[in-house]
This record gives C-alpha cells, structure tokens and sequence, in this order.
C-alpha cells in the first residue's frame, strides 16, 4: 500500500535492498552515498551506474558524492535533513547504513595484535598473536587462502560463520584451517545480482553479456588471475566460478575472455 512518507537510505548495500523493497510504498525515495555511484567500491563504476539508472526508473532519487549533515525533528519525529552539501530534504523516516568501526580499542597493549584499521589479526586457525585468545566475525583481518593467504577483512555474515566454527573446532583442539570463497547475493527489484571472491585491489574487469540491460557477468582481474566474479540475471556463473575457486583452482584472464568458456569445464 502506498503512503505519503518521504524516506531517506543509504547506498550501502542494506540500504538499497530497503529502498528497493520500499521504493513502490513511499511517495518520495531518496538514496544518499558517499561515492559516485552505488556499489562502486565492490562492483565498480559501470555495474553501479547500471544499477542507478534502474533505480531512477523506479522514482528513486539519488544525492551521490554527499552525506548527511543533520537531521531535524519536531515533536518526536523526524522532518527534514540537510546534506552535507547543504541540500535539505523532507523525511518521515531514515535508514541509517553507514558500516561499522571495530571496537577493538581495549585490547591495546593486551598482546592482541590488531591491523592499521583495528581489526584482530588471526591467522588460518582464528588464532589471535595471543595463543589462548581466537577471534572471528567482522572484527577480524585473516589469511584468504584462495588469494595465497592475503591478508584481509570480509564483513558478512557467511565468512564471519565459517570462521566462528573454525574457531571452535582449533579451540577443542581438532585443527582445522579457514578456507571458504566470500559469497553474497542479493534481489533488486526482481534481478539476482551475485558475487563470489574478494575482488579487493582489482586492476580490470572483463565484462560477457551486457551491463546496461542488467545481464552481465562481470570477471575482476588482478595479476592475469580472476579473483571475483559478479553477475546480475546470468545464473549460475557465479556458483560455479565459486566452486571452482573453492577447489584450489584459478580461473586465468585469458580463460575469462574466451567465449567458449573453458573455465566451466574446470570442474
């Protein structure tokens, strides 16, 4: 059912799942975000226009490249915010998406080493520098082994459960080491848009179908080696590269340029 509500999110992934959800129920949507187009960071400039564009043809408007000043309200609701480029918007409601910081600050001079960013650093055992202290979840930095152990922070639900039980398996002491390829899916307006790897520091993708009708494959490149591949209507690539990453297999660029395929036949 539509209402007169004006509502206001983020484009952080949550944030475009509610306005998509809700984009057909407010009368007024707007998408705040700090980069120049959504999911730029992960996806990359062309996929996140793409995905702009089907959101403007849903009403939805977008203040990219800004954020969020103030929010004001009046009797114990809320009512406008002002933008930090000074653009103030009426709202009824807000989604807040803005990421988390790690709460890690207590265990300076613990022993505890922590990364630049404040993440606990464990290695492939969850194993903090403390060996009677382990760690998991987003708080983390660990070793990808899919990547030849680099060192990074995933913050999803689905590493930060396979690491909770590596955790537990090394605690009761039946050693086992993390290897598990990042997966994350979402629905926007009907379109399956998926991701598997860790695309991190990318240096090209190489696109199969097309990103302005929102069916692509799209294969992230760093050092001749595929490290990512994201999609949107084209089931099941995604899966599959998942699977073959998860085998110990590389997928090369030139196997990702071929048209035939042949990394699908890797297993």
């Amino acid at each position: 059912e539509a209402r007169p509500v004006s509502l206001l999110t983020f484009s952080c992934v949550l944030g475009m799942e509610v306005a998509a959800v809700l984009a057909d129920r407010a009368e007024s949507l707007i998408v705040v975000g700090t980069s120049v187009t959504p999911y730029q960071a992960v996806l990359g400039k062309e996929i996140g226009e793409a995905i702009k564009k089907m959101f403007e043809e849903k009403n939805v408007r977008f203040y990219m490249e800004d954020g969020v000043n103030e929010l004001r309200g009046e009797n114990g609701k809320l009512k406008e915010i002002e933008l930090s480029s000074g653009t103030i918007l009426p709202a009824d409601l807000c989604v807040v998406g803005i990421g988390v910081v790690p709460a890690t600050s207590f265990l300076s001079g613990s022993g505890v080493s922590l990364s630049s960013n404040g993440t606990v650093v464990v290695d492939k055992y969850m194993n903090t520098s403390n060996s009677k202290i382990f760690a998991a979840g987003d708080v983390t930095s660990f070793p990808l082994s899919l990547q030849n152990d680099q060192i990074v922070n995933v913050s999803h639900w689905q590493m930060a459960q396979m690491q909770g039980h590596i955790a537990a398996l090394n605690m009761i002491k039946k050693k086992k080491s993390i290897h598990s390829v990042p997966f994350f899916w979402t629905v926007l307006f009907g379109k399956s848009l998926r991701y598997a790897g860790y695309g991190g520091d990318y240096e090209e993708i190489i696109f199969k179908g097309n990103v302005s009708d929102l069916k692509f494959v799209a294969f992230y490149i760093k050092e001749e080696q595929v490290v990512a591949v994201a999609s949107m209507n084209y089931d099941p690539m995604v899966s599959h590269a998942a699977e073959v990453m998860a085998s110990g297999k590389s997928i090369s660029k030139m196997e990702a340029q071929d048209k035939d395929m042949p990394w699908m036949k890797i297993i």
